[in-house]
C-alpha cells in the first residue's frame, strides 16, 4: 500500500525515548517536517521556534504536562491543532484537553492506522483552511484591482469630456493629471515634452501633480534636461518612441536608470508616450512612492488612452490655431478684395449688389465655421472651407468641379447619393448621419454630416457641415474592449465568489449539526431505551408465563412508535445536512419548521435554564420559500441567543434567562421575532454583524460566518433580516418572508 503524505508540519512532544524513535521512523517519511520534543516545556518552546501545523502529545510528562502546554499554546495561539495519545482516559482529562482545543484523543496503545487516519484528517482540514484562505485573498486582490482599473476607466472618460470643453493649456492638463492621480491612487502624475538642441534630443518635466505627504520633482535640476542618448534615459526614448510602455518595479531596472530614479523616491512608474500624429512628443509618467505597485498591461493600455487623448487634444489646439491664422489672412484679402471692388466699379448700384451677393454667400459658407463646409452643385462640389481642407487634406483647387462622391468610402457612396437626391426632392432624411471618407492620404476617417437645401445661382444645392469623428470613434471601441473584458473578469469573479459562499453555506451547517451533535445522542437514546425495556418486560412475563397476546401487541406497537420516532430523527438530520444548492423555493408551514428546529435544539437549551416563550399566528404561516435554509437559519440566531443568556448569567446569579419566538402577518408577510434578554450588541458593532468573518465573540466561540450565511439565505427567499439591540437589556431579530397566498 502506497504510504500517505502530508504537506504539513508536526510536532511530537513525548517522554519517552523507545516510542519517540518508533514515530519517528513512521511519520518522518509521510510529511513536511517532523519535530520532536521529549517535555511540556520543550514542546512549548519548540511551537514558538516553528508555528507546526499540528501537535501531537502525552500528558503526563516531566517539567510541564502535556495539558499545561496545550493550554500555555492555546491562549497565545487560539488556533493551534492539538492530537492527545496518552494512556490516561480519565474523563477529567477528555474535558479539559476539549476546552483548549483539542481535535481528537488517542488512548495507548495507539493502532498505527487510527493514528495515520487521525493525522490524515486534520492535515485535509488544514489544507481546505489553506485553499479558503488562499481563494479569499485572490477574490478581495481581484475585487481591488477591478474597482482601480474601473475608477481609472472613468477618469479617461472624464479627461475627454475636460479637454473638449476647456481649452489646451497648463491649468487643463494640471486637472487632468489630478484626475488621473486620484483615480489610480498613485503618488505623482507629470509630463516630460521632448525638444531638440544642436541636433541632439533631449526631454524635460513641465508639468507635475503630487499626493499630500509626497516631495514634488518639478524643481529637479537632473529633469530639466535629460538627453536621449544617456545611459539612465536611452531604454526609455527607444520604447517610448516605439509606442510602448514603461512601466515595472524600480529595484528591477538596470542600475543606471535606478541612479536617477532612487533619489526621487519612486519604488514602482509606469511611462506611457504622447503622439501628435505620428511624432513622439512626449509621455506621461505615474510613479508609486509608497508600495510596489505591480502595474499590469491592462492599466498601462488604459493609461495609454489618456495619452492618446492628450496628444489628440494637443492636436487639436495646434490644428485651431493654424484655422485662426488662416481665417485672418482670408479676412484680410477679404478685404483687400473689397477696396479693389469699391475702385473698379463706378456705379454705386452695382458695387451695393456685388456686395450683398458677395455677404450672402460668405455668410452661408462659413456658418459653423468650426466644421468642414462644402457647397454641391448638381452633384460636383463648388466650394469648401479652410476647416474642410483639414479635415480631408484636399485643397481646394483638387476638389471643386469633381463630383463629391470621390471622396466617400465606397461602403457609403449609395446611402450618400440617396439621401442626396431625397434631399433635393424634399423627401425626410436624417438630419445627421456618421460615415467613412477617403482623404487624400488614401486613408478611410470618419466624419459626421448634417446637410441643408439652399438655393445657389438660382438653382437648388446643398449646403454640408463635416465634423471630424474619427478619434472619438477609434476611443469609442478601445473603451467597448476594455468593458468587453472587464465583463469577462467580472463574472469568473462572480463564479469563483458564489461557489466560496456554497462552501461556507454547508460549512456552517455542518458546524451547527456538531454543535447539535449531542442532543440528537440523546434523542436517539430515548427512543432506545424505551425499545429496550418493553424487550425486558416481554422476556420477564414470558418468564413468568403472563405473556400474552393483547400484552404483546401493545408492546409491539410501542417499539415500533419508538422506532419511528428514531428514523424521523435521522431523516431531519439527514435532510438538514446534505447540500441544499439546488432546492427550489415552495410553500412552507412555518409551524412546522419551527417545530423541527426546536427538535434539533432542545437538548442545548435542557441544562441550560432557559425561559423559551414560542407564540406563532396559525393564521398567518404559510410562506414561499426553503424549509432547510429557514432551519439553518433558526438554529443559528437561536445558539447566538442562547449564548448571549449564557454570557450574562455569568455575572448576575439572579438573572432569569428568556428567549422568545414570535411570529404574526403584516402587508402580506410573515414576520418572525427572535428576541433574547441577553449581553446585547454595542451600537458601533450593528451596522457590522451581517459582514463575513466578523464577531464580537472569542475565536474558539465562532467564526462569524453565521449570520452572514444566514442573511445570504433569506436574500435567496426574497426576505430580509433586521436587528434591533441595546446593551445587557436584549436583541431582537426580525426575519420578514413573503406570505402565500392562496
Amino acid at each position: 500500500m502506497e504510504k500517505q503524505y502530508w504537506d504539513i508540519s508536526l510536532l511530537y512532544v513525548e517522554d519517552e525515548k523507545i516510542l519517540r524513535s518508533v514515530y519517528e521512523r513512521i511519520l518522518t517519511p509521510r510529511l513536511r517536517q517532523l519535530i520532536i520534543a521529549d517535555n511540556g516545556e520543550d514542546g512549548y518552546n519548540k511551537y514558538l521556534d516553528f508555528k507546526p501545523d499540528l501537535v501531537i502529545t502525552d500528558i503526563k510528562m516531566p517539567v510541564m504536562n502535556g495539558i499545561d502546554m496545550i493550554r500555555k499554546i492555546h491562549k497565545q495561539f487560539p488556533l493551534a491543532r492539538f492530537i492527545i495519545m496518552s494512556a490516561y482516559g480519565e474523563s477529567h482529562f477528555f474535558m479539559r484537553a476539549i476546552e483548549n482545543g483539542v481535535k481528537s484523543f488517542l488512548l495507548k496503545p495507539v493502532d498505527n492506522e487510527k493514528l495515520l487516519s487521525t493525522i490524515g484528517e486534520q492535515a485535509r482540514e488544514i489544507q481546505l483552511e489553506r485553499i479558503i484562505i488562499h481563494e479569499e485573498n485572490l477574490r478581495r486582490k481581484a475585487e481591488q484591482e477591478l474597482r482601480r482599473n474601473e475608477a481609472v476607466l472613468q477618469a479617461v472618460s472624464d479627461i475627454a469630456e475636460v479637454f473638449l470643453q476647456k481649452h489646451y493649456n497648463r491649468q487643463t492638463i494640471a486637472n487632468v493629471f489630478r484626475i488621473l492621480g486620484e483615480a489610480s491612487g498613485v503618488s505623482r502624475v507629470y509630463y516630460f515634452e521632448n525638444f531638440e538642441e544642436n541636433g541632439r534630443r533631449f526631454s524635460r518635466q513641465v508639468i507635475e501633480w503630487v499626493a499630500q505627504t509626497i516631495g514634488p520633482q518639478i524643481d529637479n535640476e537632473v529633469l530639466i534636461k535629460v538627453p536621449h542618448d544617456d545611459p539612465s534615459f536611452r531604454r526609455w526614448a527607444s520604447t517610448l518612441g516605439s509606442r510602448k510602455s514603461v512601466f515595472g518595479l524600480i529595484k528591477d531596472f538596470p542600475d543606471e536608470e535606478q541612479e536617477i530614479l532612487v533619489p526621487q523616491d519612486i519604488r514602482s512608474v509606469l511611462a506611457v508616450p504622447v503622439f501628435i500624429g505620428e511624432e513622439w512628443v512626449g509621455f506621461i509618467g505615474f510613479d508609486d512612492c509608497i508600495d510596489e505597485r505591480v502595474w499590469t498591461q491592462v492599466e498601462a493600455n488604459t493609461l495609454e488612452v489618456a495619452a492618446n487623448i492628450m496628444g489628440a487634444a494637443a492636436q487639436r489646439a495646434s490644428i485651431e490655431q493654424q484655422l485662426r491664422e488662416l481665417n485672418a489672412g482670408l479676412e484680410k484679402r477679404v478685404e483687400e478684395r473689397t477696396r479693389e471692388l469699391q475702385i473698379e466699379v463706378n456705379e454705386r448700384k452695382q458695387t451695393e449688389e456685388l456686395l450683398r451677393d458677395s455677404e450672402e454667400k460668405y455668410r452661408l459658407i462659413f456658418e459653423n465655421a468650426n466644421d468642414g463646409i462644402f457647397l454641391s452643385n448638381r452633384g460636383q462640389i463648388k466650394f469648401i472651407n479652410p476647416k474642410a481642407y483639414e479635415i480631408t487634406g484636399f485643397l481646394p483647387k483638387q476638389v471643386i468641379g469633381k463630383p463629391f462622391t470621390e471622396f466617400i468610402h465606397p461602403d457609403f457612396r449609395e446611402m450618400v447619393l440617396e439621401n442626396h437626391y431625397k434631399r433635393i426632392r424634399g423627401e425626410p432624411v436624417p438630419e445627421s448621419y456618421d460615415i467613412q471618407i477617403i482623404d487624400a492620404n488614401k486613408k478611410s476617417k470618419w466624419v459626421e454630416l448634417k446637410s441643408n437645401l439652399i438655393r445657389w445661382d438660382e438653382t437648388p444645392a446643398v449646403l454640408t457641415f463635416m465634423t471630424d469623428i474619427d478619434i472619438r470613434k477609434k476611443y469609442e471601441q478601445d473603451l467597448m474592449e476594455l468593458n468587453q473584458n472587464l465583463e469577462e473578469r467580472v463574472k469568473l469573479e462572480l463564479k469563483k465568489v458564489d461557489k466560496q459562499n456554497q462552501l461556507l453555506i454547508q460549512k456552517t451547517k455542518l458546524e451547527s449539526l456538531g454543535e447539535l451533535a449531542a442532543g440528537m445522542a440523546h434523542e436517539i437514546n430515548q427512543p432506545l431505551g424505551g425499545i429496550s425495556m418493553s424487550l425486558d418486560n416481554i422476556m420477564f412475563n414470558k418468564l413468568e408465563g403472563k405473556l400474552t397476546n393483547e400484552y404483546l401487541d401493545g408492546k409491539i406497537d410501542l417499539m415500533f412508535q419508538d422506532i419511528e420516532r428514531i428514523r424521523n430523527i435521522i431523516n431531519h438530520i439527514r435532510v438538514f445536512s446534505r447540500d441544499q444548492q439546488e432546492e427550489m423555493n415552495d410553500v412552507v408551514n412555518l409551524i412546522q419548521v419551527v417545530n423541527n428546529t426546536l427538535s434539533l435544539v432542545n437538548r442545548l437549551y435542557f441544562d441550560h435554564h432557559v425561559d423559551l416563550v414560542i407564540s406563532l399566528d396559525k393564521k398567518h404561516s404559510m410562506f414561499t420559500g426553503n424549509s432547510i435554509k429557514l432551519k439553518q437559519v433558526l438554529i443559528n440566531m437561536l445558539s447566538n441567543a442562547k449564548y448571549a443568556v449564557d454570557k450574562k448569567a455569568t455575572t448576575d446569579p439572579t438573572y432569569v434567562k428568556r428567549i422568545s419566538i414570535k411570529s404574526r402577518g403584516q402587508n402580506n408577510n410573515i414576520i418572525i421575532d427572535i428576541t433574547d434578554n441577553g449581553i446585547g450588541i454595542p451600537e458601533e458593532y450593528i451596522n457590522r454583524i451581517f459582514d463575513p468573518f466578523f464577531s464580537t465573540k472569542s475565536a474558539s466561540d465562532g467564526t462569524g460566518l453565521g449570520l452572514s450565511i444566514s442573511y445570504g439565505l433569506i436574500k435567496e427567499m426574497n426576505g430580509s433580516i433586521e436587528v434591533d439591540s441595546q446593551v445587557n437589556e436584549f436583541t431582537r431579530l426580525t426575519i420578514t418572508l413573503p406570505e402565500y397566498i392562496k
